[in-house]
Formats: structure tokens, C-alpha cells, sequence
């Protein structure tokens, strides 16, 4: 989606959105996997928010795991 459209949503936003469902879900993010696509050409690109992403997380007690430790792939 263009940065112009009128339903783009900022990469500020989407980390606190993804930050007010955690609060507000009673299991907050557990049993989540979050896919991020860092790569996406936007000028708002997410990695900006990313840290500061992972710093809140980590703060309420989240682990980060890679998708093949999670699964047990050799």
C-alpha cells in the first residue's frame, strides 16, 4: 500500500498496536508469532520501531526465539 493511501498505517503505529493488543488480550502475545517484512522499499520502513519493539517485549517478559529453535529443527 502507498504511503499516500488513505488507510496506511505508520510503522509508529503498527508497534503500538501490536503493544495495546498485547495489553489487552489476557494471554497477551503468548502463542504469537510475529512476521515482520523489514525489506518492504517503504520510506517508513518498521526496522526503524523494531528495537524499540523487542525492548518492550522483552521488558513484559518475552523470550525471542528463531521459527527453527521454536519447531526443534535439527
Amino acid at each position: 500500500m502507498r504511503e499516500d493511501h488513505p488507510k496506511f498505517v505508520s510503522s509508529r503505529q503498527i508497534r503500538d498496536d501490536i503493544l495495546t493488543y498485547e495489553r489487552k488480550d489476557p494471554h497477551g502475545l503468548n502463542g504469537f508469532l510475529l512476521l515482520l517484512h523489514v525489506g518492504s522499499g517503504r520510506r517508513d520502513p518498521f526496522h526503524t520501531e523494531f528495537g524499540a519493539l523487542c525492548k518492550a517485549l522483552t521488558g513484559r517478559g518475552y523470550e525471542f526465539v528463531r521459527v527453527d529453535e521454536l519447531l526443534g529443527a535439527p
